[in-house]
Formats: structure tokens, sequence, C-alpha cells
């Protein structure tokens, strides 16, 4: 098919690489050569380079350029038309470019037609280019801001002009005037405004342009027929009704419905704002375009459409098709071109998106231009244009077609700054698919027009390199063939062979290749079981130079050694041959051109290297040499009773895994055992109670494997051991323990026979402390009354109460195994003398030792509060003869009001304590009232564990609670009017019982005189025996 010489597009900054064989990284860039360009420099400030094309006729290469804002030399009274140039290839040193002549007359205002003037004036000649696909063919050059002014005084028509220029670029051609109607004046109706040219294609049959300014700027395409010299005329009314959708922006052609039928498609990036594309079939009989196919943009403002290539990726025939969105944005104008591959009769299917490096502002997608098979795949290869990446350096990417459609990854990406620094909006322009320097490849050329340049980049030759490495079909590992010193070793032959070819290629070459034993172990940084001899040395690899005829093949041969003990004979032993191309490459020299170094092919991104492989000789019974492992195991902790149920932390330092394997199916070839563990287990020993051939390897803190029997586990085998772990690191996170032991082999094991190829094991983890709580009392007793000194006391802000500071000090200790995750404390302190009673506490601070802690009291809202009670002066000598002896208060007794505190404490660790001090006050004033002499206050606290936390206590282990007592003593000393009053009651009790006493001994007669009555008795008695005596002596 034809192409357009200007497709908008944008590009990429990643060139492609070959893999140094040695280094195994990329050196140099793919086919196309960025170090040796073909720069033309244009007139300054034309846009030299808006518009490119490859163009040859007989043996002459040429590059067309088109720099829209040029002045013409041919047209001297006419104000910047714009010139389309051409630059020699050949027999050109100074890379000079002269005007093309079209033959268009000097001045201006020139009649076309009975109501056509034209008008040259910044007509931007040079828009567009196209070439017809022949060897002779034609040139479509237009100039979009051609101008009608026959009706100047109305109406300024901007209709478009194309000119087809012959294939020798000297005769004169043939003028398009597209949108030109007699009779028609209206700017914006119909085609009065449609702006012809703006993007042109050119096939064997058709000329196609776009003419987006056609009604009110729906657009159109304009098709002209070079067989009947007809236009075939869009008359979709959908599409034409729909203003400002810019149809025709940008169009192509190709087989889209049918191997031998031309479609047309016309890009309108506005349509709907998100951007449209259709395809249609140009009828023959009605002379008109149907729709066949449309597809849409997925973001608005994308500009979706206005860039297209029509080509067939993977050469089946029909057309695929590029669309660019230019403008696409995921932060700012990035740039995504669509893939869509033709599935036949017109259906095409989007296949993928590119972006090139997503780079900001890159505005990918600007040009689309297909290459041809630029590097000889037998598939074509496009170019992606970026003309504001890197700040408006621009960059272009190369991809390539392949059986699918496209190939993700670009091949090469030229930065416009690193082919020149001088480049600007390189990658505005595209052309390709001629080759311009006689290589037999096809070349592309580049326009950058900011900077009025245009650069030919030329293709390199490919090599295809051969490459084959001969292995024998399998390894008998049990009947060694070959000697390392005196040990018997299994071996093989290795041969190694390489031939190349290309087009256009020297006959001689240079090659470097690095041959690895057992490549795949490599890649996964595991250690080979094969290694190569050269020269009576082990090696894994060995690097050899060679020199290449063209289409002859050269061989090396070498032996490999299998390692002992190898324990995968399952998997394949893979060579790997990488190579690249020496540093010396003959070539037959250009006369005109510096001669280009070939390269060798691009794999798609993949290594440049070629691989073979073989395998180990197995001895099986069934056909699919199928094993039957069989797993059980238990587990066993050291230094505790079997029936514990659980594993304590901190008291268990080893865990065993007893595990017996079995295998009931054929030989199982790297048999192994593996055990998935925490990470916090440490892995001590495996013991077996004879050698059996089992070892273990720690490949990961929580993977252990096991290799059990060498080189195979025997069928009807069975094989015991234990693997041992150190349970000391163990933090006590998860609540279980598990171990997960899988057996495996590198043989096929059938569905119904795994389940018991996994046993998981499991303990449960539990915290087993011993915890105790001791505490103080500060004061353990203290004084109060009305007689104690104040300033025993404090008092608070503003408070008249008299109170007594406490300290207590709590002690929790953890004697172990275990670490406590958390406990909690809670303490109650009496707080009332009745249950009516005001408070008596009032909490100042808690504070946990480490501040490891936090605890939670009620404050006393009314701290002071001091008893109003009606005494009277017998009330109090009552109470003062009265007091009793010893009140005690009791959390524990029912009826006492008591003030609670929690704490809730953080880990302890084994042997670790943690203090808790409480400060508070107590109010003396509620205690005066009472009539005890001694107040003793019982406080208790206990320490709890919480079972969520899967905490054991030890049995007959340490209290958990404990009991402060302290009292309150009470000072009997009565007040001092009291004093008084008990004086005089006891003074005045005294008289009144003197008064009775004296009464009633008064009553008794106590007080009556009996003294006088004795001397007169005993007088009387006297008398009468003075009287006797005397009647005795008278008788």
């Amino acid at each position: 098919m034809g192409g357009s010489a200007a497709q908008r597009g944008a590009g990429g900054l990643r060139a492609l690489l070959l893999a140094l064989v040695a280094a195994g990284t990329p050196a140099g860039a793919y086919n196309l050569d960025p170090q040796r360009p073909v720069r033309f420099q244009g007139p300054a400030g034309s846009f030299f380079g808006y518009a490119v094309l490859e163009h040859f006729h007989d043996n002459t290469r040429w590059v067309l350029v088109g720099a829209p804002k040029a002045d013409s030399k041919y047209s001297t009274s006419v104000k910047s038309p714009g010139a389309v140039f051409k630059c020699r290839v050949h027999t050109n040193p100074d890379r000079r470019c002269t005007e093309l002549d079209m033959a268009r007359g000097k001045n201006r205002g020139m009649p076309c037609g009975k109501t056509c003037r034209e008008d040259r004036d910044d007509e931007w000649m040079g828009v567009s280019l196209a070439r017809q696909p022949k060897a002779d063919g034609r040139v479509l050059a237009c100039a979009h801001r051609w101008k009608n002014i026959y009706y100047e005084t109305d109406h300024i028509l901007p209709h478009g002009f194309c000119y087809i220029i012959p294939s020798n670029l000297q005769a004169k051609g043939r003028t398009l005037i597209p949108c030109y109607e007699e009779y028609k004046k209206k700017y914006g109706e119909e085609h009065g405004s449609c702006q012809a040219g703006i993007a042109g294609f050119f096939t064997e049959e058709l000329v196609v342009m776009g003419a987006p300014g056609s009604f009110y700027w729906s657009g159109t395409v304009k098709v002209l027929n070079l067989t009947d010299n007809t236009y075939f005329k869009l008359n979709d009314e959908v599409i034409m009704n729909r203003r400002y959708t810019y149809l025709g922006y940008a169009v192509t052609a190709g087989h889209f419905s049918h191997v031998s039928s031309t479609d047309v498609v016309g890009g309108a990036p506005q349509d709907e704002g998100i951007g449209k594309v259709y395809i249609f079939r140009a009828d023959r009989r009605s002379g008109t375009l149907i729709k066949i196919f449309q597809a849409s943009g997925k973001k608005m403002g994308s500009y979706f459409g206005s860039s297209l290539c029509a080509v067939d990726l993977n050469t089946d025939g029909l057309s695929d098709l590029l669309v660019g969105a230019p403008m696409f944005s995921e932060i700012r104008d990035e740039g995504q071109v669509t893939v869509y591959i033709n599935k036949g009769n017109g259906v095409l299917e989007e296949q993928l998106t590119l972006s090139g490096d997503g780079a900001y502002n890159a505005h990918f997608g600007e040009s689309i231009a297909s290459l041809g098979d630029l590097d000889d795949d037998g598939f074509p290869d496009v170019a992606i244009g970026a003309p504001k990446e890197d700040d408006f350096s621009g960059a272009v990417y190369i991809y390539h077609g392949d059986a699918r459609g496209m190939v993700p990854q670009y091949s090469m990406k030229l930065s416009g700054r690193k082919i020149s620094p001088v480049l600007r909006m390189f990658g505005q322009s595209i052309s390709g698919g001629i080759d311009m320097d006689g290589n037999s490849y096809p070349d592309m050329t580049v326009g950058a027009f900011m900077s009025d340049s245009v650069v030919l980049l030329r293709a390199r030759p490919v090599i295809t390199v051969d490459v084959s490495i001969f292995l024998p079909a399998s390894i008998n590992i049990t009947a060694p063939q070959c000697h390392d010193g005196q040990q018997p070793v299994n071996c093989l032959n290795v041969t190694a062979c390489f031939s190349f070819h290309g087009k256009h290629v020297p006959g001689e070459i240079g090659l470097n290749y690095v041959l690895t034993a057992d490549v795949a172990k490599k890649e996964k940084s595991q250690l080979p079981r094969v290694y190569l001899v050269l020269l009576g040395e082990s090696v894994g690899q060995v690097s050899e130079k060679l020199r290449l005829v063209h289409l002859e093949e050269t061989c090396h041969h070498y032996v490999a050694h299998v390692k002992r003990r190898v324990q995968d004979v399952i998997s394949p032993i893979v060579f790997e041959a990488a190579y690249s191309l020496g540093e010396h490459v003959t070539g037959e020299e250009e006369k005109e051109l510096p001669a280009l170094t070939p390269v060798l092919r691009w794999k798609k991104g993949q290594k440049i290297a070629q691989k073979n492989q073989t395998v180990f000789e197995r001895n099986c019974r069934s056909e699919d040499c199928a094993a039957d492992l069989q797993l059980q195991g238990h587990l066993l902790l050291s230094s505790v009773d079997e029936k514990t149920p659980y594993l304590a932390l901190g008291a268990v330092k080893n865990i065993s895994l007893n595990i017996s394997i079995s295998n009931l199916g054929d030989d199982a070839y790297d048999a192994n055992v593996s055990f998935n563990v925490s990470r916090e287990l440490f892995f001590i020993n495996m013991w077996q109670k004879e050698e059996m051939g089992i070892s273990c390897e720690l490949l990961e803190l929580d993977f252990l494997k096991c290799s059990v029997g060498f080189p195979f586990m025997r069928s009807k085998s069975k094989y015991e051991f234990s693997v041992i772990f150190d349970t000391s690191h163990l933090s006590g996170e998860e609540e279980v323990l598990s171990f997960i032991v899988t057996a495996q082999s590198g043989n096929v094991e059938r569905s119904e026979s795994l389940h018991n190829n996994v046993l998981t094991l499991t303990v449960p983890l539990m915290h087993e402390v011993d915890t105790s709580i001791t505490g103080i009392m500060s004061p353990t007793s203290f004084v109060y009354g009305e007689s104690v000194d104040a300033s025993n006391f404090i008092q608070l802000d503003d408070l008249e109460c008299h109170f007594q500071p406490l300290n207590v000090t709590l002690q929790i200790y953890n004697t172990g195994p275990s670490t406590l995750p958390g406990s909690s404390v809670s303490m109650s302190f009496p707080n009332r003398l009745s249950p009516g009673g005001a408070e008596m506490f009032h909490v100042q601070e808690m504070v946990v030792g480490q501040e490891k802690g936090n605890c939670s009291f009620q404050k006393n809202p009314t701290p002071c509060i001091i008893p109003q009670e009606q005494e009277n002066i017998f009330h109090t000598i009552f109470a003062f003869f009265t007091k009793s002896g010893r009140k005690v208060l009791d959390c524990e007794k029912t009826g006492i009001s008591c003030l609670t505190m929690h704490c809730n404490l953080s880990a302890l660790a084994k042997e670790e304590s943690r203090t808790i001090d409480i400060y508070m006050l107590l109010n003396t004033e509620i205690l005066k009232k009472d009539s005890s002499s001694v107040i003793q206050f019982m406080t208790h606290a206990k320490v709890k564990v919480d079972p969520s936390l899967r905490v054991v206590e030890v049995a007959s282990g340490n209290p958990e609670e404990m009991t402060v007592v302290f009292e309150a003593l009470h000072n009997l000393e009565p007040r001092g009017y009291v004093v008084g009053w008990i004086i005089a009651i006891s003074l005045l009790v005294g008289i009144l019982i003197f008064l009775l006493l004296a009464v009633l001994l008064w009553k008794m007669g106590f007080f009556r005189r009996r003294y006088k009555e004795i001397i007169e008795a005993e007088k009387n008695r006297k008398e009468n025996e003075d009287s006797w005596d005397w009647v005795q002596k008278n008788q």
C-alpha cells in the first residue's frame, strides 16, 4: 500500500542493546544506526521537516521535505506559501536541498476556475506529503490553507490545494482542488472551508485527502479515483451532522474488508470529545463511501484519531490499524497508540495499547509510520513519534510486527537530543519503507521542524545466528562412564555448533559465545549439578571466540561431568549458549555512504541465546513413574510431662518432630521432606538412628528441607528421623505453634494419593507464670484528735479539713517461667465509717513503675467534709466516759463501703517486678466523730491474669493477693471546757453523796450523843456500887 509522508506521532528513549556474553548486558542499538545520521538542513523558520517523504525514481533516492512556512523562489510575489524541497541522498556530500518547482506561476490571484481565484499567501504548501506505492510512484503535496478569494467581498474560502508531482520530480504535475464547486460561496456550509490536504494518502488508484473543515467542521474525506477521475462522496448524515468533529484530520487506506479491496480510514479527533476513527468502503457502483467500522477513544480530549497508520502487522494479507491519541493523559499529554488487529470482513479488535516510556508531555502517537520490514524478519515494523518528549527535543520509538500482531515492547528508542543537540520536535513527521542507501534494508527519515532539520537514519544489516547444542537423550547415573582423577563419575558429551546468514551481511564475522552448564540452576542461584571440563579444570561455563564464514557451520566439542550425590535428578539439565558479535567484523565498504556494521537479530526483548536440555534416566514400573509418599509424625516437648497439653513459653527449650516417611509407589527421585515453621524457631539438628542418607538444609529462617535417600528413595522403603528446634526465642504472639510438613519428590504423584503428603502438627503456646503481690503502708498508724497538733496533718487549698497523708506501695512479681503478657491489680480501701457516712479517702495520684501500666480510680468530689452533729455537754461527757476500744473496717465484710482502684500492667518478664505507688489523704475530721479509740483499716490488693491472653498460673505457687493493715489512734484527752464541766459535776456529785450519807447516818442515829448517857450510867453504877458496899458494911 501507499503511505503518508508525515504521520503525526511520538516516540521513546530506550535503545535496545545487544547482550554481551561475558557481562550479560546489552551493547549497541538495534538495526537503525543513530551514530551516523544523514542530516539535511532547511531555511530557518520555514518549518522544514513538518512533513517528510522517502522517494525514489530509477536508481536515485530522494528525501522530500515539506516546509510549509518557507518563501518560494518560484513565487516571489507570494507571501510565505511554503515549499517542498528535494534532498538527494547519494552524490550530495554537502547535504544540500533544493526547492521543487511545481510550475504554479510567480504571481498571486491567478484564476483557477469559473468562480475561483487563488490566494497562496500562507497556504502551507508541504503540510502533507504522500507517495504512490510503485516503482514510478507519483507524489502528493498539499497546502490546506490555500484560499479561493473569488468572493472575497463576501467570503474567503479556505478550500485547500493539492498537487500530484510526477515521479521524476521535474515535469508539470496535476492540480487538485477537491472542495472547489462552481458558484458555491458560503463559508462553512458544505465544502466552503474544508481545508483539504491537511492529511493525504496515496494508493495505486486512489488519492485520499482529509478535509476537516467541511460541513461546519464536521469534516469529510475526499477520495479521488484516478482510474475514472471521479470523487467518492460521503453521504452518512449521522457523521456529517455532528459539527466540529474534524473528520479527515488524519487519513489512511488499506485492505480492511478483503485482500483485494481498498478501504479508506478517516480520523475525527473531536468527535464527542473523545475522538473516533471510521473505516469506509469505497463503493464503485454508487460512488460513495460506506461506513463499515468505527472505534472510539477512551478519554476526553485525547485527540484519538489525529494520526493513523494502516499496516499488515501479521502478514495475513489484511491491514491492521494503529490509531494515535497524542494528548491522552494520565498526568499530562503522555500520549497513547491503540493497535487494532483485523479479523476479516472489516472487523477489527483491539490488541493492546502502546505508550512508549509514558514521558510527561511527550505527545506519543503524534506521528505513526510503517517502515516496511526493517530487520528482515518477515514482518513489517512501525515507528511512533513523540516530538515533545524530553522538553521538545523529541523521540521516535520502533515497534515490530509478528504473527500475533504487535510486539508490546519497543526494540529501540531514538532520542533527538542524542542524535544532535540542536534537534527540536524530532518525530513530528516520519517516513520509511524505502532502501535509501542500497543495502537491501528500508531506512527511516524523521523531521524535526522546530529546528528546520530532517534526519535520515539508515538500517544496519541484521545477522541471524543459528546455534545448535547437541546432548545425549538421557544420563545414566547408576553407571559412571568417565573418571575424575581416580574417581568414577557420570559424564556426557556436549557439542555446540554455530552458523550465520542474513541479507547483505559480510562473508566472515567474529562471534563470542559463552556455554553454560545447568543454566536453570544458575538462574535460580543454585549450585549446578553438571560442570564442563576444560584443560583438566572443572568450570561452570566456557567462553570462546571464533570466526564464522557465511553459511558454513562451525562446531566445538566438550565433556561435562555430573557432580557426585546429585539430589535433583528430576528437573532437566539445561545448557545455554549466549552469543554476541565479535569486535572485528569484515564487510564490503560502501562507496558513497559510510559502511554500517551488522547487528544480531533482536529476540523481542529476550536474551540472545540458544538452549537445549537432557534428563537423567529413571527406572520405573508404572508408565507415569508415580511415587506414593506417606507421612506420619508427632511432636515431643523436652523436659515436659507428655500429658501437658501446651508448650509453656520459656519453660520448654527444645521441641522435636519425629517423622516417618514411606514410599509405596515407584522409586521417588529427589524425595524430600520440607518443614514450614515459625521464624522464631531455630533449627538445631537432625537425628536418625542410623545413617540412612538423610540430610537437612535450612533454606530460609522458616523453611527446612530434608533430602531423603540418594539418589532416590526406593519403592516400599521407610525412613524415620527427628528434627530438633530451639524454642527459647518464641515470643508467644501466635496462639499456636504450627509445623507444616510436606513430603514431595520430582516424580508425578497421583491426586488420590496426595492426601497423606502433608502433615500439620500443632501445639498451643501458653504463658505459664507464678505471680505474687506484696505491699507496705506508710505510716502504719497515726494519732488524731482535738489535742493533736495540727502541724502533723496537711490542709488542701481553701479547705478547713485536716488530712493524714498515706502512701501505699505495692510490688507485683513474676517468678516465671514465662513472660506475663499483661495483668491487672485491684485494691480496695474501707471508705466510710458507716453505710451513709462521708467518704474518708481522697486519692491524689497513682503511679506505675517505669510507666508500664495505667490506673483508674473514682475521685472524691468533696474531699473535705466536716460532719456536723447536734451535741450537748451531757452527750459529750457521756461519750467520753463510754468510748469503745477498737473498730475494724474490712472490705471483705458485708455492709462496708469501699474505695476501689484498678491498674492494668503491661508485660512482665520472668523474675521481673513492677511497683504501684498510691498517694492518698485521709480526712481526720470524719474520724474525730467516731467514738472508737482505735480504728483499724484492712485494705486488700489482688493481682489477676487474663485467661484470654493464654496465661496459666503455676499450681501451688505464690499468693496472688495480700492485705495491708494500718490504724488510726484516737487521742483520749478531752477538751478544756469538758474538763471544767467534769470537775464541776464531780464536785456537785460528791457534795450530793456526802449530804445523802449524812442524812442516812442521821436517820440511823449516828449523830445522837450516847456519851452522856454512858457517863451518867457509869456514875449511877458507881453510886450503886457504893450504896451496896454501905449496906453490906452496915449489915
